[in-house]
């Protein structure tokens, strides 16, 4: 009966989990960037037991032109680096502002940074970011932005809304970035494919919630047969 129930306990948990990661991208579905989360199997333990993970979907957004000069994407490599009080954490989200010192921050107030360290800080009235991401502030070259990818993306773990932090050491300078200004990379947020995982959640949970009872019913006529023994 232990296995039984651990089983009907399994099927509830991932179904609860898979709502949870469906419901969240949806939340999301707007947000330019946004790398939907996923669950996989993998099996654990010397007896081969089956576990649920998550982790990230990676491929790209839609781009969708904005001519904003503060909003970038990139092609299908690379990730901003921004700053997080001491931390750098990585992003494809390329929704930028410009302060009043001239550092450019994300929506949730990180700020840009350069190839090699340092905040992207501009100063001129006009501000042109080049294909390869050299950074021309009135004309004038003061940087290239900082630009990073893994070749074993696993390695990035979520940090925050969009954001996501890797060990320095499995990271390396994109040597060939794409880099578009006045452009964003939308959510890879499929609706309909996160609406068709919320139903079949919700299903499972369903037949889930029947073995549950089933195993109820069989108790109870179990304790009653005894009783009557």
């Amino acid at each position: 009966m232990g296995q039984y129930i651990d089983y009907v306990s399994s099927i509830l948990g991932q179904s609860e989990r898979r709502a949870e990661l469906a419901a969240q991208n949806l939340a999301n579905l707007t947000t330019p960037g946004y790398k939907r989360r996923i669950d996989f199997a993998t099996l654990v333990g010397p007896q081969a037991r089956l576990q649920t993970l998550t982790g990230s979907d990676f491929s790209a957004g839609k781009p969708v032109v904005t001519e904003n000069p503060y909003d970038l994407s990139l092609g299908a490599e690379g990730f901003f680096a921004v700053r997080k009080d001491d931390a750098v954490l990585y992003t494809r989200q390329g929704q930028f502002k410009r302060t009043e010192d001239g550092r450019l921050l994300t929506v949730q107030g990180h700020a840009l940074q350069l190839q090699g360290g340092g905040d992207v800080v501009v100063q001129g009235a006009s501000v042109k970011i080049t294909t390869d991401g050299v950074i021309l502030d009135d004309d004038q070259p003061v940087g290239r932005l900082a630009i990073v990818d893994s070749p074993d993306r696993s390695k990035f773990a979520r940090a925050e809304a969009g954001l996501f932090s890797a060990p320095t050491e499995t990271l390396a300078e994109v040597e060939n970035p794409v880099v578009r200004q006045g452009v964003l990379e939308s959510s890879n947020v499929s609706s309909g494919d996160e609406m068709v995982a919320l139903m079949e959640a919700l299903r499972r949970a369903e037949s889930g919630q029947r073995l549950a009872n089933v195993y109820d019913d069989l108790m109870g006529r179990a304790i009653t047969t005894f009783g009557q023994v």
